[in-house]
């Protein structure tokens, strides 16, 4: 009795010393971190709108808020709060307003307005079925929004089941015909809308298959012309299809900028003049970076950035004189800013260790960068100047700065054919030099994309931390195809699939063997989209691996080219060279899909799916099942209901993390 009463005391003494350091983070705690939307300065600069997003585990959403924050001492407070679906926040020209895309009641979008100060937001658009995207007039007077055509089908003959309708390029769970959207311009002091572009095609509102992004409309500066991205038609697997448009506001008349007939995204209008930049991939071909192009509604277009070799993200904008560009882009494992002159090269900015997420430059020519890091969640950040460093303007995230964090670090290796390669190595909370410790290695999606030091990021969210948390190494390689190392390093995924990023991971798995790391009997694969295809690949053609997750991954190409939507029949078609009907590619379709295979994988393996997903068809997790299942390989097939490539609500996000955390911890832990 003695004896326990003794370490009874001694355990009551050391228990407050073991809980002074910082805490251990868990996947719950993640439920208190806020996101940001992409910043907004006021038109004098003083003030910074933007949406910060938490998630609601007790209705199962996220919900956003419009705060406004003072560039001079980081003053923030609230001017919308509780408004369902909420985005797209801009100041009106002469700064008394902000102007937000939400839904009230179950009705479709529309354009709201509120006082800068706060108050009851009122409604500036009754847009029959609802606003995609907008952007205010230079004088403030007119609202450019897009909105949907009308249904191809009534409604009556619906009811009457006289509902056939013909498919093209669309996604396997289409349910009725696709229609185009369109500019409308609204005039604020009438209150009058009219359609300002028509057919054929519309403006592009699905996500491209390689670069770019849907964006809003773009005035010019004197009020006369709009620039938006116009896609040939309305089938979602052709945002390829796609081609930068100056329409007249008067006349309706419009003509092409850069005069390509695919892959042109994101235009903007210079803040003076005519000057329209845009994205266009670098080449050969479309699999290559995106650059940097420069034109005008009477000039040819021409490449800015063609010496930048970066991938210029359609997160952009103009500096005050129009003279240059600042844009965000993978290199190394950061995320930077770049300034690209109209002449002459390009240069990053020292962002002190952040990684920038979205930007806003300033009529003075300030920055606004929400930005984040390995070790620290996102705030808002201003530079003053393009060399000024990053002043926080926010501190709605403090609470993680509690945490204990692991070690992430760059390695770098060579493949054997000699591709040079990067990735994210982040050590076990508790290393300890001279041990051998479980690997995770996370292959990214995309693959244009790349593994960042970001804080919850893209698919991996906060496995990194959690597994270091749990004891594991975290190996996140950016194989060939990824975006940050230069164009060839992105192209060299054209018609190579599968082989040479194999080749890329499983080299750099041994590079971290031969600095006695990794306990060899204990490594697991893991990723999602194009990352799930890479661990269907990777377990497929070696066999030392614990376990492995397959989340929403692509196994048979010529699914991928006949079922899916977003744009992924164009990626197929682009990387692989051709359809799976053309005689040049057709045999890649099987070579460079794991189904074909899978009848080689031992791994037990988790697949998950959402069964909404278009971009990556749920049918290719059932092949992959099947094939396991069927030889009585340990498999595990997990559906998420609703979901589309990744879930989009709070409780399915996080039990998609839970399951992928519990399956790899019970094999190598």
């Amino acid at each position: 009795m003695r004896r326990t009463l003794s370490f009874a005391l001694l355990v009551g003494l050391l228990a407050p010393l073991a809980h002074a350091g910082p805490k251990t983070l868990t996947l719950t705690d993640f439920r208190a971190l806020v996101r940001f939307g992409t910043p907004q300065f006021s038109p004098d600069g003083r003030w910074i709108a933007l949406r910060t997003i938490r998630a609601d585990f007790v209705h199962d959403r996220y919900d956003s808020t419009v705060r406004v924050v003072s560039t001079h001492g980081g003053r923030v407070h609230a001017v919308v709060r509780g408004m369902r679906a909420l985005h797209s926040v801009r100041w009106s020209p002469g700064g008394h307003r902000i102007a937000f895309i939400a839904t009230v009641g179950g009705r479709p979008a529309q354009v709201y307005a509120v006082a800068a100060c706060g108050g009851t937001p009122r409604a500036l658009t009754r847009a029959a079925r609802g606003v995609e995207q907008f952007a205010w007039s230079p004088d403030g007077k007119t609202l450019a929004y897009v909105t949907p055509d009308p249904a191809l089908i009534s409604a009556r003959d619906r009811r009457r089941h006289h509902d056939l309708f013909d498919i093209h390029d669309d996604d396997y769970l289409i349910d009725r015909p696709p229609v185009p959207s369109e500019i409308w311009l609204l005039s604020l002091a009438s209150g009058r809308a009219r359609q300002l572009t028509h057919g054929p095609g519309g403006v592009l509102e699905v996500a491209p298959p390689i670069g770019g992004g849907i964006t809003s409309p773009s005035w010019s500066a004197n009020g006369r012309w709009i620039v938006y991205t116009r896609q040939a038609d309305a089938d979602d697997s052709d945002s390829d299809r796609t081609t930068v448009m100056a329409v007249n506001v008067l006349t309706g008349r419009a003509q092409a900028i850069g005069g390509h007939s695919h892959y042109e995204y994101a235009p903007r209008f210079a803040p003076h003049g005519h000057d329209v930049a845009f994205l266009y991939p670098h080449g050969p071909g479309p699999v290559s970076v995106m650059d940097f192009y420069v034109g005008a509604p009477a000039a040819p277009a021409r490449d800015i950035s063609a010496h930048l070799g970066r991938d210029l993200q359609a997160d952009f904008a103009w500096l005050p004189g129009g003279t240059a560009l600042v844009g965000i882009a993978d290199a190394g494992i950061d995320s930077k800013l770049f300034v690209q002159p109209l002449q002459g090269p390009g240069r990053a900015l020292n962002l002190h260790g952040l990684q920038a997420v979205s930007l806003a430059v300033s009529s003075r020519g300030a920055l606004a960068v929400v930005a984040d890091g390995a070790e620290r969640a996102p705030e808002l950040y201003l530079l003053r100047t393009l060399d000024s460093a990053p002043v926080p303007l926010t501190r709605l995230n403090r609470r993680f700065a509690a945490y204990r964090y692991p070690r992430s670090v760059a390695v770098h290796w060579r493949a054997p054919d000699g591709e040079r390669n990067d990735g994210i190595l982040t050590y076990p909370n508790d290393y300890q030099a001279g041990r051998h410790y479980p690997l995770v290695v996370f292959s990214h999606g995309g693959p244009e994309a790349a593994s960042i030091r970001r804080f919850f990021a893209d698919e991996i969210g906060p496995l990194r931390l959690l597994f270091a948390a749990h004891g594991d190494l975290v190996f996140e390689p950016n194989y060939r195809g990824s975006d940050n190392l230069g164009n060839a390093h992105e192209h060299a995924i054209y018609r190579d699939p599968g082989t040479g990023p194999d080749s890329d991971v499983i080299s750099g798995i041994r590079m971290l063997e031969s600095r006695g790391l990794v306990d060899s009997a204990r490594i697991a694969a893991v990723g999602h989209s194009y990352g799930g295809f890479m661990t269907a690949w990777l377990i497929s053609h070696q066999h030392f691996w614990r376990c492995a997750v397959v989340a929403d991954g692509v196994t048979d190409w010529t699914e991928e080219y006949e079922l899916s939507g977003a744009g992924n029949l164009a990626w197929t078609r682009a990387s692989l060279g051709g359809s799976p009907w053309n005689p040049r590619s057709a045999a890649l379709y099987r070579t460079g899909s794991p189904i074909t295979y899978a009848g080689n994988i031992t791994t037990p393996t988790l697949i998950l799916s959402g069964t909404d997903d278009v971009t990556v068809p749920i049918t290719e997790s059932f092949a992959l099942y099947h094939a396991l299942a069927s030889r009585h390989v340990p498999v595990k097939f997990v559906a998420i209901p609703g979901a589309y490539h990744m879930p989009q609500d709070p409780v399915h996000l996080e039990l998609f993390y839970a399951t992928i955390l519990k399956w790899v911890d019970h094999s190598l832990n």
